[in-house]
This record gives C-alpha cells, sequence and structure tokens, in this order.
C-alpha cells in the first residue's frame, strides 16, 4: 500500500472516529468525556444534503467506458459519499437521521462500486481493480471507526418517557446495524 493510500485511509479512519464520538456525545451530553461537543439537541432541523443527488445520479447511470472512465466512477462515487459525510458535519449538529441517510446511501453505492471493480477486472486492469477495492475498505473503515465513537446511553426509564424511548430505540437499531457492518467486514479480512 503506498504512502497516499496510507494517508488517505487514516484520514477516513479519523473522520468517522470523530463523526462517532460527536454522536456519542450529542447522546451522553458531559456524561461522556470526549473532546468533541455538539452544540444543539439530537434530532433537530438540519440542513439539507446537497450531494445525495450526484451520489444517486452516478450510481445509476454510470457506463463502462475504458478503464480509466470507469475507474474515475469509483473515485467519483467515493468522493460523493464523503461529500455527503462533509454535509452531516457542516452544520454542526449531529443527528442519528444522518448517519441512518449515509448507511442508506452507502448500501445503494456499494454494489456499484463492486460492479465497477468486476468491470475493471474484466478489463483486464487490476491494478485499478485493486484501487477500487481499497476505497471500498476505506468506506468501511469510516463506518468500524464511526461504530467505535458510537456509545448508545442507558435506555429511559418511567413513564412519560415514551418519546425518549423511541428515539433510544432507533439509536438503538443503528448501532446494531453499525455493529453487524463492523462484524462482518472484520470476518471477511480475517478470511483473507
Amino acid at each position: 500500500m503506498g504512502l497516499g493510500n496510507v494517508f488517505v485511509r487514516s484520514v477516513v479512519r479519523e473522520v468517522g472516529r470523530n463523526y462517532g464520538k460527536a454522536v456519542s456525545n450529542s447522546l451522553l451530553g458531559d456524561k461522556h468525556s470526549t473532546p468533541i461537543r455538539v452544540v444543539n439537541h439530537l434530532g433537530a432541523n438540519t440542513g439539507g444534503r446537497n450531494y445525495k443527488n450526484q451520489l444517486e445520479k452516478i450510481c445509476k447511470t454510470w457506463q463502462v467506458k475504458g478503464a480509466i472512465a470507469t475507474f474515475n466512477v469509483a473515485q467519483n462515487m467515493y468522493k460523493s459519499f464523503f461529500d455527503l459525510v462533509e454535509e452531516s458535519q457542516s452544520d454542526g449538529i449531529i443527528d442519528v437521521n444522518e448517519i441512518l441517510d449515509l448507511m442508506e446511501n452507502f448500501s445503494m453505492m456499494r454494489p456499484q462500486l463492486k460492479k465497477v471493480e468486476l468491470a475493471l477486472e474484466q478489463l483486464d486492469k487490476k491494478d485499478l481493480a485493486n484501487k477500487v477495492d481499497e476505497l471500498d475498505d476505506s468506506l468501511f473503515d469510516f463506518f468500524v471507526e464511526l461504530n467505535n465513537g458510537f456509545i448508545l446511553p442507558p435506555k429511559p426509564k418511567g413513564i412519560f418517557k415514551s418519546k425518549k424511548k423511541k428515539t433510544w430505540e432507533l439509536h438503538q437499531s443503528i448501532k446494531e446495524n453499525l455493529q453487524k457492518w463492523t462484524d462482518d467486514y472484520n470476518s471477511s479480512k480475517k478470511n483473507n
């Protein structure tokens, strides 16, 4: 792995780690000590996702047009995804719905990314296919670090806490899915 790839992966892990810590801070407030502070409460109105349509457009309209152009599709998917991450963080409010949106976008994008990788292999461009695989690993590294930084608070108790319980259950569901993705990714890496 080249020095550039090491740098990119470390930046992606750092963004995922910080994003996860920010979510935990918004859930736990001052009960959890991390250097990131989220100003508003979880679930507040957040900015729009300016690049979601771009990612969807790339995923739905790309075509094999030679090795370099096909590889560029993978890079554009990767960049568009991290533009969504940046947009989610840009307003200073970390919302669990934004994490859910990122997970849905990744689930839409990943099969297309794997198709790009397969197309490059069929074009006898194994080196470019390996780079696409590294992009895929980098995306999973983001979610692994997000999972590691996402700490679920204790379940709210009491009869007047039904809305908080429903919010907590959504957070729990997302945390469980992040953990499953992390476990599956780590298991696949051990097998390779």
